[in-house]
């Protein structure tokens, strides 16, 4: 599958805590969002907010208990480009290393190749970069990265 990026971090957690904390709207606006209008739930549509970025929907294609999260954002919702609507593929796995670490990837795929598409992507891999560090420093030390 070819993709825009991945990346990935290692969290010392049981995999379902972690998977949990990505996938639950109380879990998500301690370290990531400030707020969210529901949990990961196939279907269905969630707005993530921010104070300093707005709104954000995602729409949830699937979801694997404790293995894997995938949804779509469109890129003009997602405020990456003004006119040229499409989706992007955000896919979260979730891979038990032991019984208390686990390895989290973050993909992307769909941006489109043309420098407003590469822009996005760069942005959005630094975006989920934040959001791993800010859910392994609450995880792990029960902090609030975003302060």
């Amino acid at each position: 599958m070819d993709r825009n990026f991945t990346l990935h971090t290692t969290i010392n957690k049981p995999k379902a805590e972690v998977f949990q904390a990505v996938s639950d709207k109380e879990y998500l606006s301690q370290y990531f969002v400030h707020k969210t209008s529901g949990s990961i739930t196939p279907g269905e549509t969630v707005v993530w907010s921010w104070e300093k970025w707005g709104d954000h929907p995602i729409t949830v294609i699937d979801v694997v208990n404790n293995e894997k999260i995938v949804f779509t954002l469109n890129s003009v919702h997602w405020k990456k480009s003004e006119s040229d609507s499409y989706d992007v593929t955000v896919t979260f796995e979730f891979e038990e290393l032991n019984p208390n670490k686990t390895m989290v990837t973050v993909s992307e795929q769909g941006w489109k190749t043309d420098s407003d598409g590469y822009k996005a992507s760069h942005e959005n891999c630094g975006g989920w970069q934040h959001m791993l560090m800010c859910l392994k420093g609450y995880l792990e030390h029960g902090v609030d990265l975003r302060k």
